[in-house]
This record gives C-alpha cells, structure tokens and sequence, in this order.
C-alpha cells in the first residue's frame, strides 16, 4: 500500500469514527463517544503526520 493510499484510508477512518460519535449521541453514551472521538483524532493525526514524512509512535509500537 503506498503512503497517500494510507493517508486516505486513515482520514476515512477519521470521518467515520466522527460519524459514529455523532449516531452514538442519540444513545447517550457518553464514555463511547468519547472514544470514538479520541480515535478520529488519532486517525486524523496520524494522516496529517504521515502526510509530512513522519511515523506516529504508540505504545505498543509504529503505525504503519
């Protein structure tokens, strides 16, 4: 997989993880949303690093 084929699919990722935040609302729960939003961000990030040559490092090890 090429590097703007990663970046995409990261920032589709991101958009969906909003999506879900926003369906989750309706449902009330909070801590899910939460989580949902922590990870649009994350992908989001993640894409915006890449997209400059950089590799996001998380605990248990590099994204790729």
């Amino acid at each position: 997989m090429n590097q703007k084929a990663i970046i995409s699919y990261r920032i589709e990722k991101a958009y969906n993880s909003l999506k879900e935040a926003k369906a989750i609302t309706q449902l009330g729960f909070w801590r899910l949303i939460g989580d949902r939003l922590y990870y649009a961000a994350f992908y989001m990030a993640s894409a915006l690093l890449l997209d400059q040559g950089l590799i996001a490092k998380i605990q248990a090890g590099w994204i790729i």
